[in-house]
C-alpha cells in the first residue's frame, strides 16, 4: 500500500509526538512503536514494502501499525485527519489547522530603496496537498532528504516558499542544496538564507544559480589561499572578507599579497589587514602589479632617500631657528654683568 504521511515532524532528526507518548506507550506493541519510529524518520511518501524492509516486520504488520497510529491521531495518512484520542494528560497543544496567510513586510534601506520580504504560513494539510498535486515539488522533497537534509513542518514551509513564491525551480533548489551540503551546512534554514540572498541580487534561474555557486567557490578558494599565507586558522571577520574580496576584484596576485604581508610584519610586527590594504592600494595607484616592480620601487625609493640625506648639511637650520625663537635673552650673560665688568 502506498502512503502519504503527515506527522508532527519527520526526517533524519525528529521529535517524538506527545500524542503517542500520552496513553499509548504502555498499550502499543513493540512492532507498532518501531514502525512509528520508521515512519517519523523516513520520507512522507513511502509504501508498506519500504517500511517493512526498514522495520523488519511484515507488510501486514506495517498496515496494522499505520492504522493504529492513524486512529490514535498521531499521524495523518494520505491527507486525512483522524479524530485524536483524548488523553488524560494535563498538557495541551494547539491543533488548529490555520489557512495560508501571506505577510509582506517592507524594510526601507538607507538609499530609500524598498526591500520586500515575503513570509508564508502554511498549515500541514495545505503543504501536504501542494506536494501531492505537484510532481516536481513531491520529487524535490524526497530528493533533498537524500542529500542529508532533515525536514520538519516549518522547514518544509521554507522549502515550499522558495519553490512557490520565489519561483526557484526544483533543479535550482537541489543544486543549491548540494552546494550547501558541500560546505557542511545540511540545513533548510541555511539553504533558505543563501537562496533569498541570491534572489535579492537578481539571481533566480538555474544558470544564474550555477554561476553564483561557481563565483562563491572561486571566492572561497581565494580567501583560503590568503588565510594560508597569513597563517590564519580562525574564520575571517566580515571586514576581513571585504578586504579580500576587494583584493580579488583588483586582481592582486598571491605573491604580491604575500610581499605586502611581509612588509606589514616588518613594520608593525603583527598582522593588520588595513595596513596590508594600504600597501596594496598604494602599489595599485603607482601601477605596480608584480613583485619585481614593487621591489624595484623600493630600491628607487631608498636611493632617492640616500641622495637627499647626503645633500643635507651637518646642522639643522630649523633647529637653530626654533632655538632662537624660544631662547630667553633675559638670561644672557651680558645681562648679568656687575658694575666694572668689561
Amino acid at each position: 500500500m502506498d502512503y502519504c504521511f503527515e506527522a508532527d515532524s519527520w526526517g533524519a532528526s525528529f521529535s517524538f509526538p506527545w500524542a503517542a507518548a500520552a496513553g499509548h506507550l504502555k498499550s502499543c506493541s513493540e512492532a507498532q512503536i518501531k514502525i512509528l519510529l520508521c515512519i517519523l524518520a523516513g520520507p512522507r511518501y513511502t509504501d508498506s514494502s519500504s517500511l517493512a524492509e526498514l522495520s523488519g516486520y511484515s507488510e501486514s504488520d506495517v498496515d496494522e501499525a499505520v492504522a493504529y497510529w492513524h486512529k490514535a491521531g498521531v499521524i495523518y495518512v494520505n491527507g486525512e485527519k483522524s479524530a485524536p484520542v483524548k488523553s488524560e494528560a494535563t498538557h495541551k497543544f494547539s491543533g488548529k489547522n490555520e489557512p495560508v496567510s501571506v505577510v509582506e513586510s517592507v524594510k526601507p534601506t538607507k538609499a530609500s530603496a524598498v526591500e520586500r520580504k515575503i513570509t508564508v504560513k502554511y498549515s500541514q494539510r495545505e503543504m501536504l496537498q501542494k506536494a501531492e498535486n505537484d510532481a516536481a515539488l513531491k520529487s524535490l522533497i524526497n530528493e533533498i532528504q537524500s542529500l542529508q537534509f532533515s525536514i520538519n513542518g516549518s522547514e518544509l514551509a521554507k522549502l515550499i516558499e522558495l519553490y512557490e513564491l520565489y519561483k526557484f525551480d526544483a533543479p535550482s533548489i537541489l543544486l543549491a542544496a548540494d552546494h550547501c551540503r558541500a560546505a557542511g551546512k545540511c540545513s533548510i534554514a541555511y539553504l533558505h538564507t543563501v537562496m533569498i540572498n541570491w534572489y535579492n541580487e537578481g539571481i533566480n534561474t538555474y544558470a544564474e544559480v550555477e554561476q553564483a555557486i561557481i563565483t562563491s567557490a572561486e571566492r572561497r578558494s581565494f580567501e583560503n589561499k590568503i588565510l594560508g599565507i597569513f597563517g590564519m586558522e580562525n574564520k575571517p571577520s566580515k571586514k576581513q572578507q571585504q578586504y579580500m574580496s576587494e583584493w580579488k576584484r583588483l586582481g592582486f596576485n598571491f605573491d604580491l599579497i604575500e610581499l605586502a604581508y611581509n612588509k606589514c610584519l616588518d613594520t608593525k610586527s603583527k598582522l593588520s589587514f588595513s595596513y596590508i590594504d594600504g600597501i596594496l592600494k598604494n602599489w595599485a595607484n603607482s601601477g605596480i602589479t608584480s613583485v619585481e616592480q614593487a621591489e624595484d620601487s623600493d630600491i628607487q625609493h631608498k636611493k632617492k632617500y640616500s641622495a637627499v640625506s647626503e645633500d643635507k648639511p651637518s646642522y639643522d637650520l630649523n633647529e637653530y631657528e626654533n632655538f632662537a625663537r624660544n631662547y630667553d635673552f633675559g638670561d644672557a650673560p651680558w645681562n648679568n654683568r656687575k658694575d666694572g665688568d668689561q
